[in-house]
């Protein structure tokens, strides 16, 4: 199995940009951000790859849509960190996440016994015949 944290730790281009739209959507997560378009030590090309990563990983999510070109090249309202993605930028930086849990318990499925329902089979075909 392919582990998330470990792809963050063998490429620090993908943490950063990570890392980018994290501290960004701590303030407000619901909020598109722009897309970063130049990264110290990455070509644009391998800056477009980045993003897909981040994508496919579920670390952002992509507002392509709706998302406005600028004059001067940059793509507003586009990018905006996932939940999943803040909880791997903090594990990356040694902080323990907590998993959320359900506000509403889910409820178990009522359980028979075997018997009742050796019962029913027999008294179903019983009455059958």
């Amino acid at each position: 199995m392919f582990d998330d944290s470990l792809r963050l730790q063998e490429n620090p281009h993908l943490l950063a940009l990570l890392s980018h739209y994290a501290q960004q959507g701590t303030e407000d997560r619901a909020t598109w951000r722009d897309r970063l378009m130049q990264m110290e030590g990455a070509e644009p090309k391998q800056l477009s790859a980045l993003h897909g990563e981040l994508i496919a990983f579920g670390w952002i999510e992509q507002n392509t849509g709706q998302a406005i070109l600028r004059q001067d090249g940059t793509l507003s309202a586009c990018y905006r960190v996932t939940l999943h993605g803040l909880r791997e930028v903090q594990r990356s930086q040694g902080v323990e996440v907590e998993e959320e849990r359900s506000e509403t318990p889910e409820k178990a499925q009522p359980r028979f016994s075997r018997k009742k329902k050796e019962k029913a089979e027999a008294l179903a075909v019983a009455t059958s015949e």
